[in-house]
């Protein structure tokens, strides 16, 4: 062992003396250097190498190394032969670490990243060894073949050759299919299409797309997954003409697999609207009538254009219909989502043919009313469309209490409620809340406080009266969601009757179930905000205290602490000591430890702050 380090430090000397040299480092800083290098070189040759202790190696290197690199720039002279051993001492160490933990995935990777800024040239080496380890993942194939097809394109058959290994492996492996299909797809698009192979009827770009088929007929075996094919079309848009053949195919294909799929009907659809008609397609297929086979059919210098340029009206139109197709052979929710929301999104996105574009979106909304299977969030925008019309608000109306008939969730609710509070019609308001009120329960909290907003608001004779009675009502419930609701109701006569009235209501809720912490804190801060500090005043304060401490002065520290609070600052004092006793009595065991504890800090913070 001690003749390695020997010797490893002897093949060291060239970089201390070029250290010395060019003066980077100061002697203290190499003396040193040499120090960590001979221990660090000692953990690794020892019996019991460890994973560790090549790491600790490796990164400390590659600190050298940024180091140097910095020095280089200051002092304006290149160091390349102090970096480049240090890079070759970086990948002996990576090398000797992966030959002993070959199974750890994440050191290949690491060693690669390194590699592809210091030896680029290794990468594909280093990769071929990896994939023997890590073959199950067939990321590491995709990673293998895409490095190597942007280092040297040139190098295409070992690229084909990583693929395919890879793809026997993993045959449905969706990732893996779609790089083999789009790297021999990006080959294709590179290679010569004029004719110049056999008897001069096929060029080097049908070979090249022949492969491309191949490779996606081979998926179309494995593969059970809508999404890869429509990832395959996409792909296929961005060399449109050339892939025309193959689009129509992948689009027949799926039809026949995937017809009931939503999300088949919902890209068919959108490829309309970038132009890529299914129509140009068909037509493409008709023309081929010469009776020729397939194979032997050549790709002459003067294509004809298969996808015909349209205006972007055109393009919406036929996106339409497409949609128009799907709900009438779907009939489902989930299509009518993808519609709506296709032309919602058209309405936002597009500032020409707006019209047009609103049109289509309140044909699509007066269809999906007609359905009944509209969702109510696309009741909501057509709400607010016929809201924001002078004329709209009886149409509203009447569309939304249809919609109740086989939709009568809380959102549907809220938006005939809310359409009635837009008509300020009252009687209407008020007779839907009270069909409501009782069979929703706790979840038609919101419909409560959206009928107190609108009384509030009238804030007439009849509007208070209607108030009255609703607060009341919701004073009576016994959810505990309702407490926003008491809480409402003693802010509302504290600020419109008075302050005596809501001490009274108060009284009374105070006792009555269920039991909220909300609703004292609430009475407390209406009286703090009187900033009045008369007997009366502190006497009503301290009751909300003694109420809270009543009811939730066993589980809630924090009740104690601010009934402590307000004694000292507005209280008696002497009263202090007699509410610890109480609140340490009073609390349950797992409690009294948080409450000791915020006790002294209270004192703490109010001995600095004298």
């Amino acid at each position: 062992m001690g003749e390695f380090i020997a010797e490893m430090q002897e093949r060291l000397l060239p970089e201390y003396e070029q250290m010395k040299l060019y003066q980077i480092f100061r002697p203290e800083q190499i003396r040193e250097c040499i120090r960590k290098r001979e221990r660090l070189l000692l953990n690794i040759a020892k019996s019991k190498k460890s994973m560790s202790d090549y790491l600790e190696f490796i990164v400390y290197e590659k600190t050298m190394y940024k180091t140097i690199t910095e020095k280089e720039k200051i002092a304006g002279i290149k160091l390349t032969g102090l970096k480049a051993s240090t890079c070759t001492r970086i990948m002996r160490m990576y090398r000797e670490m992966l030959t002993k933990f070959p199974h750890e995935q994440r050191l290949w990777e690491n060693c690669i990243k390194f590699s592809k800024k210091s030896a680029p040239q290794e990468v594909a080496g280093i990769y071929e060894k990896m994939l023997s380890y890590h073959g199950g993942d067939p990321q590491v194939w995709i990673n293998a073949a895409v490095w190597l097809y942007e280092y040297n394109r040139a190098n295409m058959p070992r690229v084909q050759d990583i693929l395919l290994r890879g793809l026997q492996r993993h045959p449905s492996s969706e990732s893996l299919n779609n790089c083999f299909f789009n790297i021999q797809l990006k080959e294709a698009a590179l290679a010569d299409s004029k004719r110049s192979l056999g008897d001069n009827t096929i060029s080097e770009q049908d070979i090249q797309m022949e492969r491309v088929v191949a490779i996606y007929r081979n998926s179309l075996a494995n593969i059970t997954n809508l999404d890869y094919f429509l990832k395959l079309l996409e792909s296929c848009e961005d060399h449109a003409e050339l892939t025309a053949k193959l689009q129509f195919d992948i689009i027949e294909d799926i039809q026949t697999k995937f017809s009931r799929e939503p999300a088949l009907w919902d890209a068919l659809a959108k490829r309309e609207l970038r132009g890529y008609h299914l129509g140009d397609l068909m037509n493409m297929t008709e023309n081929e009538d010469d009776g020729e086979p397939s194979e032997k059919k050549s790709r002459t210098d003067t294509q004809v254009k298969v996808f015909q340029t349209r205006s972007k009206k055109r393009c919406i139109q036929l996106c339409a219909e497409v949609y128009k197709t799907a709900v009438q052979q779907l009939q489902t929710q989930e299509m009518w989502n993808l519609y709506l929301d296709a032309m919602l999104a058209l309405s936002k996105n597009h500032k020409t043919e707006r019209a047009y574009i609103q049109k289509c979106l309140a044909s699509a909304l007066q269809d999906g009313h007609r359905s009944k299977l509209m969702h109510s969030r696309h009741y909501a925008t057509l709400s607010m469309i016929l809201g924001s019309d002078e004329n709209g608000g009886e149409i509203c109306v009447r569309i939304l209490t249809e919609a109740l008939q086989h939709d009568d969730s809380l959102r549907m609710h809220e938006l005939l409620l809310a359409a009635h509070i837009r008509n300020d019609d009252e009687p209407s308001v008020h007779k839907l809340f009270s069909q409501v009120r009782r069979t929703m329960g706790a979840a038609g909290l919101p419909l409560w406080q959206m009928v107190i907003a609108y009384y509030r608001a009238r804030n007439d004779s009849q509007a208070k009266r209607q108030l009255n009675d609703i607060y009341t009502q919701a004073c009576k419930e016994a959810w505990p969601e309702f407490a926003d609701l008491r809480c409402s109701y003693l802010r509302y006569l504290w600020h419109e009757h008075s302050p005596a009235k809501a001490r009274d209501e108060y009284a009374k809720l105070a006792q009555q179930p269920p039991m909220s912490l909300q609703l004292h804190r609430e009475m407390i801060s209406l009286i703090e905000s009187t900033k009045l500090k008369d007997l009366s005043t502190i006497k009503a304060w301290r009751m909300c205290y003694e109420f809270m401490a009543t009811y939730f002065g066993k589980k809630e520290p924090s009740v104690w602490l601010e009934y402590i609070a307000f004694e000292r600052d507005h209280g008696e004092a002497k009263s202090i000591a007699l509410l610890s006793r109480r609140a340490l009595s009073t609390l349950e065991p797992q409690f009294v430890s948080a409450f000791e504890a915020e006790r002294a800090m209270a004192h703490v913070g109010m001995a600095i702050t004298r």
